[in-house]
């Protein structure tokens, strides 16, 4: 009888072990600018749906939408595909498990899970944060809801002009003060057929935050010099940033 109880041991070992997030030492919370994003390589992206639905209520409704929760590492060695999954289209991908109301909410911050974004993103990132999919999605849907609450008029606000970078920093410290220094802004120039459009564009919004030693999910922000960045402005000339408007 001992044989056979070390046997079912042995074979239950490796599913246990799969099921332990690899070690990694904070979280990345990136945020798209929708408009930015649709307008590099704009022949390519207008396969896309949530390129194709882009419109200015849409925008100013919610100015930054979910691109990715990343487990990271201060060494920047971050862990992927932790589950054994391997590169596949996104709708190819297994389709993910979760609440229909986690569901609606994901689908509002994130307009990229029509063109099957969520499904890349847990088999690259969410599998290894040790989270369910479910509570790694609901998660992310939160946060990006806050960092809109926080920047999304100020940025929305600015729609077809630039804005300055320290005028960002200002509306987060007056609506929550502990993402002022977990923010990062990062903007490049789109690769498009408009001479008109190609200028350094507030491309994305990035957001750092400390993973919980109790239950392994994002908790306080994080300075983003914590997570190894020198300065909040990433590509940014003279720190100011073009929001480009989803209206041309």
């Amino acid at each position: 009888m001992r044989w056979k109880w070390l046997a079912c041991a042995l074979a239950l070992l490796p599913l246990a072990s799969c099921a332990e997030a690899p070690r990694f030492d904070y979280y990345l919370l990136a945020l798209s600018v929708a408009p930015a994003f649709c307008e590099d390589e704009p022949q390519r992206k207008r396969k896309f749906a949530q390129c194709r639905a882009l419109s200015q209520p849409a925008f100013q409704s919610l100015p930054l939408t979910l691109h990715g929760l990343w487990p990271n590492r201060s060494d920047r060695r971050h862990p992927a595909y932790c589950r054994g999954e391997t590169k596949a289209a996104f709708c190819r991908l297994p389709a993910l498990r979760m609440p229909a109301e986690t569901r609606v909410r994901l689908g509002r911050v994130m307009p990229g899970s029509a063109d099957c974004l969520d499904r890349y993103q847990w088999a690259k990132h969410g599998s290894c944060s040790g989270l369910s999919e479910a509570d790694y999605f609901a998660v992310s849907a939160a946060l990006t809801e806050r960092v809109n609450r926080a920047l999304g008029p100020e940025i929305a606000r600015h729609m077809g002009r630039e804005v300055s970078l320290a005028v960002l920093r200002e509306a987060l410290a007056k609506a929550d003060l502990a993402l002022k220094d977990a923010v990062t802004f990062d903007c490049q120039t789109p690769r498009t057929p408009t001479p008109a459009k190609r200028r350094p564009m507030l491309r994305e919004v990035r957001v750092y935050f400390e993973r919980s030693p109790a239950t392994g999910a994002p908790g306080r922000p994080l300075s983003y010099t914590q997570a190894g960045h020198r300065h909040y402005n990433s590509g940014c000339p003279g720190g100011k940033a073009y929001v480009d408007t989803p209206l041309d």
